[in-house]
């Protein structure tokens, strides 16, 4: 099992600048994802590490470059611009890219807004499928009252119906995430990772208050800790902590700690 690091962990920073302090700490394994700062070196970054050695994936709505930008799949999209994406991703040899399901706004209606992804999705599908990459979705979470939207794949039965819907896209279970389904007993969300490795892209690990998608750092208190055995043995993971500013030790140190966590019940050499 590999252990990637989300370049969102180490944001705030231009690309070269976050991948150079990855480098240093020892970390060749990368998720490309929203963080760092989007500038006109980011791609070149990108390419040089690489080069190096540098392994990829990708998350959702990351920066290369200039070109980056957001994008919301439960509303209608431009797809020229996901096909330069999906182009760019390919000539990188980036052969895994994953998408949050998109959100709306509270008082609309959810129907539509789910129909408007399913949509959406499929269409991102076989861009990704011509080009070699495999596509995967993201579990959400349930937003706070006062955030003014929600977010589509928040509850265990909307992804277990999108699961029925699409089954040639793959899922990834995001555990901090599945933390904030509070209506959810520990069994029910750990079926989640129970579903067959072939299903599942990848796993992305942090932790929270149990309220709010803060990225905090992973201690021995960590909901799914004891639940570790749970995890699917080939299936990627990704750590999302924050760790923005933090000397090149500190980030060392915290991958280093993750990943003989997992070592320690047989899911990495």
């Amino acid at each position: 099992m590999e252990l990637y690091l989300s370049l969102s962990a180490y944001g705030g920073v231009p690309t070269r600048e976050a991948l150079r302090v990855l480098w240093q700490a020892g970390i060749r394994h990368v998720e490309l994802a929203i963080g760092p700062r989007p500038d006109a070196d980011a791609v070149q970054a990108i390419q040089d590490f690489q080069q190096q050695g540098m392994v990829y994936r990708s998350h959702h709505a990351f920066v290369w470059g200039e070109r980056h930008q957001t994008f919301n799949l439960a509303q209608p999209q431009d797809w020229k611009y996901f096909q330069r994406m999906t182009d760019w991703l390919a000539d990188l040899d980036i052969t895994a890219y994953s998408v949050h399901g998109g959100h709306f706004p509270i008082g609309t209606e959810r129907a539509q807004a789910y129909a408007n992804f399913l949509e959406n999705v499929h269409h991102l599908h076989q861009l990704c499928q011509t080009r070699g990459i495999v596509l995967g979705v993201e579990t959400m979470y349930p937003t706070l009252p006062t955030s003014g939207k929600q977010y589509l794949l928040d509850n265990a039965w909307e992804v277990a119906q999108f699961c029925h819907d699409a089954p040639q896209i793959k899922i990834v279970v995001d555990l901090a995430h599945l933390n904030i389904w509070q209506h959810d007993s520990l069994p029910a969300k750990l079926q989640w990772l129970k579903l067959p490795s072939e299903r599942l892209l990848e796993i992305h690990i942090s932790d929270n208050d149990g309220r709010q998608d803060i990225h905090s750092r992973i201690t021995p208190h960590t909901w799914w800790v004891s639940q570790i055995t749970q995890f699917s043995p080939g299936v990627p993971i990704v750590l999302e902590s924050r760790l923005n500013r933090l000397p090149v030790s500190v980030v060392r140190q915290e991958y280093i700690h993750v990943q003989r966590l997992v070592a320690n019940i047989g899911l990495l050499p």
